[in-house]
C-alpha cells in the first residue's frame, strides 16, 4: 500500500505518453503549454472489470490559440501508448531454469 500498483502505472503512462505529445507540439508552435491540463477518466466494465472506456479531456488555458484546437487532439492520439492498446503485441510467455 506504499507504492502505486503496477496496472495504474500502466493507466497513468497513457496521460503522460499524450501529454508528452501535445507538449512537443506546442513547443514547436512557440506556444506556452503551462497553462494545459489533462485528465483521464477510466470507465471500468461491471461484469469483467476490466476498463473498457478512456475519456482523454485535454483543457486548453483561454489564450490557447484556437485554430490549434483540433490539432491538440489529433496529437495526443498519437500517443504510443494508446496505439498499443489499440494494437496489441502478442505475448510469448516462456519458462527458463537459472542455471
Amino acid at each position: 500500500g506504499t507504492a502505486p500498483e503496477p496496472f495504474d502505472l500502466f493507466l497513468s503512462s497513457i496521460g503522460t505518453c499524450a501529454g508528452i505529445y501535445i507538449l512537443y507540439f506546442c513547443r514547436e508552435r512557440g506556444i506556452d503549454g503551462a497553462g494545459i491540463k489533462l485528465k483521464l477518466v477510466f470507465h471500468r466494465n461491471e461484469t469483467t472489470h476490466m476498463v473498457d472506456e478512456i475519456n482523454m479531456n485535454i483543457l486548453l488555458p483561454p489564450d490557447f490559440p484556437k485554430k490549434y484546437e483540433n490539432a491538440v487532439r489529433k496529437v495526443a492520439g498519437m500517443c504510443t501508448v494508446k496505439k498499443h492498446i489499440q494494437t496489441p503485441p502478442q505475448f510469448v510467455i516462456s519458462t527458463f531454469f537459472d542455471q
